[in-house]
C-alpha cells in the first residue's frame, strides 16, 4: 500500500511542483541572462509522461532520495514506463550506483523480464575523463546496496537484477543488442560518455522499445549530447515535463 501512495505522491504532486519549480528557475536566469551550471537552459521539445506511458497507478519502492539518486517524480515516470515493456524482454541500466533504479524496474516490469545493470567500480580504468563532482557517484561503499535488503523478501524480484561492471565506453554491450525494450542511461555526465552511452542504447533496443535518459538540462555533458544528437540525427527525442528526462521510442 504504502508503495502505491509513494507513487501517487510523486507523480501527482512532486512532479508538476518540481516542474513549476525548474520553470521559474530558468525563466529567472534567462531574465539576468545567468546560465546555472547545474541548470541550463534547454531546446528539446516536452512531452507529458502521459504520452509516454499508460501505466496510471504506480508504484515506488525506497522512496528515499540519497545524493546521486534521481528524484521521486523521475523514479515514478520511469516506473510507468517499465511497467509497459514486453514481456520477456531485457531491460538495460547504465549507471546502478546504490541500486534504487535497478529495484524499481525490477518491480514495476513484467515478471518474466531481465534487469541488466552497469557500473564501474573504483579500482576501474576510464577511457574517458569524468565529469568533475561525479567521482562520488564511483567511489561508494557497494554498488546495487538497496536491492540487497529485499534479497530474501522479495527474492524473485531480485533475482531479475543482474550485476555488471565495466567502463561503458570499451564494455561490450553486443549479447544485449536489439534485446531490450527500455534502456535508462545514467552513467558519467561527461559529454563524451553521453555519446558513447547514448549510441550503444540505441544498439541495444528493440523495435518499440525506449530510451530513457537522466540529467537533461542538468548536466552540462548531457544537455550538450543530447542536443547535438538530436540536431543530428532528427530521431525525435523529447524533454518530459517536470523533469531531466529525455524520452525516445525506437518506431
Amino acid at each position: 500500500m504504502k508503495e502505491i501512495l509513494y507513487g501517487f505522491y510523486g507523480i501527482r504532486i512532486y512532479l508538476p511542483l518540481s516542474g513549476l519549480s525548474r520553470k521559474w528557475r530558468r525563466f529567472s536566469r534567462r531574465l539576468r541572462n545567468k546560465d546555472g551550471k547545474l541548470l541550463q537552459q534547454v531546446q528539446l521539445p516536452s512531452v507529458s509522461w502521459r504520452r509516454c506511458a499508460t501505466q496510471r497507478i504506480v508504484k515506488i519502492w525506497e522512496h528515499n532520495k540519497a545524493n546521486g539518486n534521481i528524484r521521486i517524480s523521475e523514479l515514478g515516470v520511469i516506473s510507468a514506463i517499465a511497467a509497459n515493456c514486453k514481456e520477456g524482454t531485457n531491460l538495460f541500466e547504465i549507471g546502478t550506483f546504490d541500486g534504487r533504479t535497478s529495484l524499481n524496474l525490477a518491480f514495476s516490469s513484467p515478471p518474466d523480464c531481465k534487469v541488466y545493470t552497469l557500473d564501474l567500480l573504483p579500482e576501474m580504468d576510464t577511457r574517458f575523463s569524468l565529469a568533475s563532482g561525479e567521482r562520488h557517484m564511483v567511489e561508494k561503499e557497494k554498488p546495487g546496496k538497496r536491492f540487497e535488503k529485499h534479497r530474501i523478501s522479495d527474492s524473485s524480484t531480485v533475482a531479475k537484477i543482474h550485476q555488471l561492471f565495466g567502463d561503458s565506453a570499451t564494455f561490450d554491450f553486443s549479447p544485449y543488442e536489439k534485446s531490450c525494450s527500455l534502456v535508462f542511461v545514467d552513467g558519467s555526465h561527461a559529454y563524451e560518455y553521453v555519446m558513447s552511452d547514448s549510441y550503444a542504447a540505441m544498439k541495444m533496443i528493440k523495435k518499440g522499445g525506449v530510451i530513457i535518459w537522466h540529467d537533461y538540462g542538468i548536466w552540462e555533458g548531457v544537455t550538450r549530447a543530447l542536443e547535438e544528437i538530436e540536431a543530428k540525427g532528427k530521431y525525435g527525442l523529447k524533454n518530459i515535463k517536470g523533469t531531466s528526462l529525455v524520452y525516445w521510442k525506437n518506431e
